[in-house]
């Protein structure tokens, strides 16, 4: 998908600038290190599913900070399934995912499993939380699957020069 660079503008202007965001499937990618170091946030919270990836991410985490924790300065990495996580309800002000829900539309089953995904994220945000996916998907796929869904029923879509849809 696109570059930060590319991408900051929108994150910016669709992400609210306070309290906790939650990146959902960060794979190794320094996205959320990026949206912490912008100095919006309290605290950003990336998980994924792959013990591989966070291990990696918590590794440069600790050669940048110079000690090794599960959380430095407000910038966490924690191994957990997006569709089911264990924080409590209404804990994020936004959250964002670089390609974790154009996965999910790619496996067997895509609207039971992009419905996880959404029933998680509404869960998860507090009352008028932000959902950003940077997806790669056509907006006529996404957008009738997640405003079926509960929660999901004002959506909004920005074209990116990237051909990335933010959603």
């Amino acid at each position: 998908l696109a570059e930060y660079d590319e991408v900051r503008p929108l994150l910016a202007a669709a992400l609210p600038g306070r309290g906790s965001l939650l990146e959902l499937g960060c794979g190794t990618s320094p996205l959320a290190a990026q949206l912490y170091a912008e100095g919006r946030y309290e605290r950003v919270v990336a998980i994924d599913g792959s013990k591989t990836a966070i291990a990696a991410q918590r590794e440069r985490r600790a050669a940048q900070c110079g000690h090794a924790t599960l959380c430095t300065r407000g910038l966490c990495y924690e191994v957990c399934d997006a569709r089911s996580t264990p924080f409590a309800d209404a804990v994020f002000g936004g959250a964002v995912d670089k390609g974790l829900l154009d996965a999910a539309l790619c496996s067997e089953g895509f609207d039971y499993e992009a419905g996880l995904l959404a029933g998680e994220v509404a869960r998860l945000l507090s009352d008028g939380g932000v959902w950003v996916s940077l997806s790669l998907s056509p907006p006529s796929v996404v957008l009738p699957l997640l405003s079926s869904l509960p929660h999901w029923a004002s959506l909004d879509t920005q074209p990116h020069p990237s051909a990335a849809g933010v959603f």
